[in-house]
Order: C-alpha cells, then structure tokens, then sequence
C-alpha cells in the first residue's frame, strides 16, 4: 500500500527561525516537542515545550531567554534521571534547562566557547557510563567537550586542521563503541572525520575528503537497518549523500537526484510504520521522503511547506502507532506531518496553508471621514475551486466589516462593509482533477490603518484548509457542495467550528 501524509497540527507565528528537538521533558512517557527561537524580531527569544493532548498539541511551558539566541537544541537525558533535559548552544555559551512541574528551569551553564555554537552532540563518546556534550562553533577548529555533574563541566578543546561545522555521533562501524563525526570544509572541499574517545583518548578511525560536502548537517543514524549508523550529510550540488562502513574504510552507499533547493536538514525514523526506516529531507520550501522499497531507495513523497523549512525531526508523538515529522521553520512556525495509509487512494487528501490578503477600501460616501481606524470582521466566501494536478486554486472574495473613529468633534465610532477578491492555491501530492475539495477558513489575525480621511488599508492574516472529499453526483453530472452545505457522516460542521478524528478547526 502506498504512504500518504497529511497536516496534523500547524502552530501558531512563535518568533524568528525555529529550531526543533524531541525528547520526553517531563518523563511521562510521552515525546514532547521543544522549539528555540531566536531574537531577531521580537528583541527576546524563547524556549517552548508542547505535549499532544485532546487530538492538538498544546504549549506545556515557555521560558523568555532574554538576547540568547537558540542555534541549535537538543533533547536527552543527560543525568540518568528518567527525563531528558534540554540542551541549547548560543552565542559563547551552551545551557541546560530542565522542567520542574509545568515551569522550564536553567539549571546549568557553561560560556567556555568562544563563539557561535553551530552544532551540539550528546553521548557517552569515552565509554565511561556518562554522556559528554560536543559542541562546534563557526569559524573555529577545534571542537569542545563538556560533561554535566551537578553543572555543566568545561573538559577539553580539540583542535583539528579546518573549520568544523557540523557534529554528530553513533556507532558507524558496528563495534559497540560510539564515535564523533564531524564534518569540515578547507581549500579542498569538505572533509569527514570519524573519531574515537575511547578511554579519554582521541583515535582518528578515519578520515575522508569528499569534496562536494556543504556545510548546513551532518546526522548519523543507522537508515539502512543493518545495525550500523550510516554518516548522512548535504552536498553543495543540492544533493543528499549517504557514508558507510564497509570492509575497515567508509564509501558513498547512496545520493538522492538533485533536489529543488539546498537542503537544510534530515531526519531518520520509520514514520509510516512499515517497520523501515525513512530518510526525510527538507529544503526551503519543500519535505521530501525517500523510503525502502525491495533492496532500492526510492522518493515516496514530495510537498510543497510554507514559511521557510530550516530543521527537521521525527517521532512518534501522539501514540497512535505512527510516526510525526516536525518541521521548524525561518518564520516562527511550527509544523507535524503525519503518516496516513489510505487504501482507497493512498493520496495526501488534506493541505493546509497561512497567507495574507490586503487591500485598501473606500468609505462610502455619506459616511464621515476617518480619523483612525479601530477594527475588521471578516469572512471569506468561495467562487470557484478547481483541482489540479498536486494542486488546488481557490478563488473567492473577502467580505470585512471595518470600525473606525470618525473625525468628528464627539468621535463617534462607525462602521462600513468592503468586498474584495483574493486568489490562493495549496499543493496536495495527489489531488487529480475531477475530484472534489472543501475549503475553511480562519482568520487569525486582521489589522486596520488610516492612509487617508476617506481609504483605509485592511490586512487579514489567514489560514486555508483544503481536503479532498470523493465526488458527489447528481442527475446533472458533478457537482461541488459549498461550505456551509456539506455534511456527512464522517464529517459535521456546526456552530462554525469544523472536527474530524484528527483536527479541531475555527472557521
């Protein structure tokens, strides 16, 4: 059967380039997702813990970090405990926080790095039973390790011939100990360390020049199955290669097609359940999934994201037996993708989009002029939905009921109507045309300004569901049921607010 993946949660606008890691905070048992900002907008970045609960996800804790810009995070038990802690590298220093009731708590910090901290590691790389921290920062080469014992320890620098970018670690040759891999770039192209720490000392297994290695990851996780981590890495051609041990060296065992655009990172997890582990990719602008089939790797999926994909994770979040993919982005937003085995089609069938729309409109004549304007109502109405190939347009109108102060001595306030016209698709990996789509909306967020006494301009920050629905057929051939028209079993709009199995939607 074919895997399908639809939206299952999108976040709201959280702050500037979110950076993403799972792990369980609060020892429950359940994967929690953890999100860094940085603070670039808002002037304070912040750090937020969400738990799926009641079919959404809800925000479990927040903490305002103040200037510490969160570029890169991890999630890992780090104190034996039961629970993981959470591990952020920023500019000259490196934190752990941990959750205490409902409340995120710093409770160790160490600023012996001098720089930007890119990259972060966490595992037991000397043997000895206890996790140590490894960290890169841009423009330097030397990596630096620490140990967490009641406070976050500085141990040791390690200095290597070039620039380190990216860190990792696993067991890449199937011998029980763990190895760091670091990932470098000199005059040459990008170079590949595999190093051991076994008993405090650093062994350098082996070492690689590959010399269309770009800089932006390095993951190491065991893709293939064979108990053994591959050493997964981007490449300056937009493509994704795969490094394995074989025979006491490492060689190249796979590179995906050239992708639309860089790719910014991966994740490893089996998140149709088929008991394979999928290697997803994102750029920009688009998640693509390559997955096993037979002894080959093949795409299995490619969709379009908004907002600007910088990270990615995987895992099983919710406890229905199927992985999540979680997606960060530039923009503030947080997105969960989940697996979905539909026999019928085995198709995407549910996309989900923000957008804004904005124009300005005229006060009608015999309405005072404006002094300011106070605030808009709005709803969205369809005109037409045509389903195309992987992709849906929806064309329709804005109608927005806009209050403002009039410019009158006693400042009453008034009130206006305003129609206008908006225009926007969404991507669905296997819509075809001759299906039929329903459309909801929710308005998020509108706001009001004054350019004139007689125009104001209104802005709507918006966000378009769009599912795919088998046709309905009358005596005259297809036909397409409106919004507030539909209903069936299996889905029931009422009082405005739309529910299904896996969604909770305002319209």
């Amino acid at each position: 059967m074919r895997q399908a993946y639809q939206l299952e949660w999108a976040s709201k606008d959280l702050g500037q380039e979110i950076r993403i890691a799972l792990g369980d905070v609060n020892g429950d048992g359940r994967i929690n997702i953890i999100a860094g900002t940085t603070a670039a907008t808002s002037g304070n970045s912040n750090l937020y813990v969400f738990r799926f609960e009641n079919n959404t996800y809800r925000q479990l804790a927040r903490i305002n970090m103040g200037k510490e810009d969160v570029r890169c995070i991890k999630a890992c038990d780090i104190d034996g405990d039961g629970r993981d802690e959470i591990i952020v590298g920023s500019y000259g220093s490196i934190c752990i926080y941990r959750m205490r009731g409902r409340e995120l708590i710093r409770i160790a910090e160490n600023t012996a790095v001098d720089g930007e901290v890119v990259s972060i590691t966490i595992a037991d790389i000397d043997g000895d039973g206890k996790s140590e921290i490894v960290a890169a920062v841009r423009g330097k080469t030397k990596i630096y390790l620490f140990r967490f014992d009641g406070k976050l320890v500085f141990l040791r620098s390690e200095v290597l011939r070039y620039n380190v970018h990216c860190v990792d670690a696993g067991d890449t040759d199937g011998d029980g100990a763990v190895e760091v891999v670091l990932k470098c770039r000199g005059h040459g192209g990008g170079i590949i360390y595999v190093l051991c720490f076994k008993d405090g000392k650093r062994v350098e297994k082996w070492s690689g020049s590959i010399p269309d290695a770009d800089k932006d990851f390095v993951v190491v996780d065991d893709f293939d199955g064979d108990g053994r981590d591959e050493i997964i890495f981007d490449c300056i051609d937009r493509t994704v290669k795969v490094l394995r041990s074989k025979g006491g060296t490492y060689d190249i065992m796979w590179g995906c097609p050239a992708l639309d655009q860089d790719p910014k990172d991966v994740a490893v997890f089996d998140v149709d359940g088929d008991g394979q582990k999928e290697l997803v990719i994102v750029c920009l602008n688009t998640v693509y999934i390559y997955g096993w089939k037979a002894k080959s790797i093949i795409l299995e999926w490619k969709q379009t994201v908004p907002n600007g994909v910088i990270c990615v994770e995987a895992g099983e979040l919710n406890q229905r037996g199927l992985g999540e993919i979680c997606l960060g982005t530039v923009y503030g937003y947080i997105y969960v993708m989940q697996a979905r085995r539909d026999a019928k089609r085995g198709k995407l069938w549910v996309g989900r989009i923000q957008a804004i729309v904005q124009d300005t409109v005229e006060i009608p004549a015999g309405k005072p002029d404006a002094e300011r304007g106070v605030e808009a109502r709005a709803t969205f109405t369809v005109d037409e939905v045509k389903v195309l190939c992987d992709k849906v347009v929806v064309d329709g109108q804005v109608n927005a009921k806009i209050l403002y102060v009039a410019a009158l001595p006693s400042q009453p306030v008034h009130f206006f109507e305003a129609t206008f016209p908006f225009l926007q698709f969404v991507h669905l990996h296997g819509a075809d045309p001759g299906m039929e789509a329903l459309v909801f909306f929710k308005v998020e967020h509108i706001n009001v300004d004054l350019v004139s006494p007689r125009r104001i301009k209104v802005t709507i920050l918006f966000e378009m569901l769009v599912k795919l629905a088998s046709p309905c057929w009358d005596d005259d051939g297809y036909h397409h049921k409106n919004h507030d028209e539909w209903h069936d079993p299996c889905h029931d709009k009422y009082h405005d607010k739309y529910h299904d199995k896996y969604y909770e939607h305002d319209d």
